[in-house]
């Protein structure tokens, strides 16, 4: 076709357009075609375009193997390697719908949106070019440099960098062995934030120093990520959470991804191993992935059942602030501080053999094996012992005030490949 006749051409379809569409709708320019013919669809004018197509409005270009084009409606329907162009933006598919009066494009089948900071892909999907949003559905999966989405649906807002997933929404953080699940996403790209709410699930995989693989899975109402200075993860409202020995339940926890520690707050509570633990407000200390530390601030009470056979049997520990301390996973140390309170059961090889119940400024707790072995109290040292007739069938008698024990704990059911749940 010779530039004389495409000239031609574009000329006379930028005339019929202007005439037949609305004052306010803008004129759909032909750049390139390798034939077009006129025809009448369900009584309809239309041109059809067929081969390396390419037509422009404004700072939008769609490229094709073939379009239909309707004269009055404004509509053009494209086939075959379907490319467009909105500034920074393309968008591809097999096949779509452009709107010259809306501004509005469809697109079906495989879509990819890709614009330099997120990369979308669905079986479905629009955009409109004014408001530079997209919304696409089924199957979609949308990229950053920091993590991949999962959802049944997406509203893209380019300039806010802000998107809604809803539907089964999966995010995966691969830096951080992170993968959280729920029902309903918000992220701002600007703010590097992100809101999962509709029973939200975090999921991390870690792999100890000595190669174990060690899982942390925290449920809770609302959960929230910040990808700022800090990576951070936060949990509010009904948080449950397991890791190996470890599980607990909080008002709020955030977790520092980098960092490895927990901060539980709001009634947290939590066990390892047999031991419960509460207090007004928690912190977990990992080191190298594994469990190091943790500190109890404010009414702390730490209480064991040891002895499986004497269920009513509870070593306790009370003060104002409570240490753990661990080596190679296992526990050595409790150390509580401020208004110190004890009760211990003693035992003869396995044969019960009393408590002793004692008091002072601190006290300290070394254990080997899983079991207390020592104990040492400094300040203001006060003990009673109680032989074993005064304590059989009156355990009840020598709980401490406050003693709670609860059985709330967090089991882990079986997790499935990509969430797991408590």
């Amino acid at each position: 076709m010779s530039s004389r006749t495409l000239c031609m051409i574009s000329a006379l379809l930028a005339a019929s357009q202007c005439c037949a569409s609305a004052q306010t709708a803008k004129v759909v320019d032909l750049e390139q075609a390798d034939s077009l013919v006129g025809l009448v669809v369900d009584g309809q004018d239309a041109r059809k375009l067929s081969g390396h197509v390419r037509i422009r409005q404004e700072n939008v270009t769609i490229q094709c193997d073939e379009a239909l084009q309707f004269i009055v409606s404004g509509k053009v329907h494209l086939t075959g390697h379907v490319v467009a162009y909105d500034d920074s933006m393309t968008m591809t598919a097999p096949r779509g719908m452009y709107d010259r009066g809306t501004h509005h494009m469809e697109a079906y089948e495989h879509v990819t949106l890709d614009d330099g900071v997120s990369h979308l892909e669905a079986e479905f999907g629009a955009y409109d070019v004014d408001p530079k949003i997209a919304l696409f559905r089924s199957h979609v999966t949308a990229r950053d440099t920091a993590s991949v989405l999962f959802a049944d649906t997406l509203r893209y807002e380019r300039n806010r960098k802000h998107m809604h997933a809803t539907g089964k929404v999966r995010v995966l953080h691969p830096g951080d062995a992170v993968t959280i699940t729920g029902g309903d996403l918000v992220h701002d790209g600007l703010l590097r934030y992100s809101r999962v709410t509709v029973s939200p699930v975090l999921v991390k995989y870690d792999t100890t120093a000595g190669g174990a693989i060690d899982t942390l899975i925290v449920s809770a109402r609302v959960m929230e990520s910040f990808q700022d200075s800090v990576r951070r993860l936060r949990a509010t409202d009904s948080v449950s959470f397991v890791r190996s020995d470890l599980a607990g339940r909080a008002g709020s926890i955030l977790f520092y991804t980098a960092g490895d520690s927990l901060e539980l707050r709001h009634a947290p509570i939590l066990w390892y191993q047999e031991t419960q633990v509460t207090g007004d407000s928690m912190n977990v200390y990992l080191l190298k992935r594994a469990l190091d530390r943790i500190v109890v601030m404010g009414s702390a009470f730490a209480i064991s059942q040891g002895d499986s056979l004497r269920p009513e049997r509870f070593d306790q520990l009370a003060g104002e602030t409570l240490k753990m301390q661990f080596h190679e996973r296992a526990l050595r140390q409790i150390e509580v501080d401020v208004r110190a309170l004890s009760v211990y059961h003693l035992y003869d090889d396995s044969l019960a053999n009393g408590l002793n119940k004692t008091s002072g400024d601190r006290i300290i707790m070394l254990f080997a094996d899983g079991r207390a072995k020592t104990i040492r109290v400094v300040g203001g040292v006060e003990g009673q012992y109680f032989p074993e007739p005064m304590v059989r069938k009156r355990e009840r008698e020598y709980r401490l005030p406050g003693f709670l024990w609860r059985d709330e704990r967090p089991r882990l059911r079986v997790p499935s490949e990509k969430a797991a749940t408590l």
